[in-house]
């Protein structure tokens, strides 16, 4: 039901927050030992579009509710923030520093290009682990990843590749330049391309532990139903005496 050209998702954590919790719940439910906050778009810069920048506050702490009920006291809760506010430093650390007092256990900073992690990681002093996810590995990904480093990022990755295969070059330099643990987190279907099975997923997972990716999941278009394949293949990976 969701409006792309009238509404924000992470409006709904105001507006439908039994949904934003419904969609937490089946993935835990899946198997997921962490859920992401609904905030991609929650800072004022992106909602004063939508004539919304004073709901900051509310609406990320209301998220980062929703998303702690659904994980329990066992999982962790990252909270999301995407490039949208990269230039705007002063609505970057707002944005991040409710999370923080919010209760997140981390930080991610989802679908960045060229330089914006590191831009985004200096800005943000929060005391929280912090996550650096590109679209694509940037021109200069060298320098960026010692930066990155630099400023104590933990984790390092890759989110909104098209689909799985599109994940496996990116993962490969980022190892080759970096020995920070790794992320991925390929969509399974954008609304103008075609849809990849949570199968394919599972598929992937003896690729990227093998990688070094230590955390796994789903962005644009995934499920709980992808969220319970990768969950039964890292199992399995576990089970055949590759413990990762």
């Amino acid at each position: 039901g969701l409006d792309l050209d009238h509404d924000d998702p992470a409006l709904w954590n105001l507006s439908r927050p039994e949904a934003v919790r419904a969609i937490h719940a089946l993935d835990v439910a899946a198997g997921a030992d962490a859920v992401l906050t609904n905030t991609f778009g929650g800072n004022r810069v992106w909602l004063a579009r939508f004539g919304r920048s004073g709901d900051v506050a509310a609406l990320n702490r209301r998220a980062a509710e929703l998303a702690r009920d659904a994980a329990g006291p066992d999982r962790l809760v990252i909270g999301s923030i995407g490039p949208t506010a990269a230039l705007d430093g002063d609505a970057l650390r707002e944005q991040a520093g409710i999370l923080a007092e919010s209760g997140v256990d981390a930080i991610v900073f989802e679908t960045c290009q060229d330089w914006q992690a590191s831009d985004m990681a200096a800005a943000v002093h929060v005391g929280l682990p912090l996550i650096a996810s590109f679209l694509a590995v940037p021109d200069g990904a060298r320098d960026e990843l010692r930066r990155l480093e630099d400023l104590g990022v933990s984790v390092v990755g890759i989110n909104c590749a098209p689909g799985c295969a599109a994940t496996l070059d990116p993962l490969r330099q980022l190892r080759q330049w970096t020995d920070l643990p790794l992320w991925v987190k390929p969509s399974a279907g954008l609304p103008a391309g075609p849809f990849e099975a949570p199968a394919r997923f599972a598929e992937a997972v003896p690729q990227w532990l093998k990688l070094g990716v230590r955390f796994v999941g789903g962005c644009c278009g995934a499920t709980e139903a992808h969220v319970a394949a990768v969950r039964a293949a890292c199992y399995a990976e576990e089970t055949g005496g590759r413990r990762q």
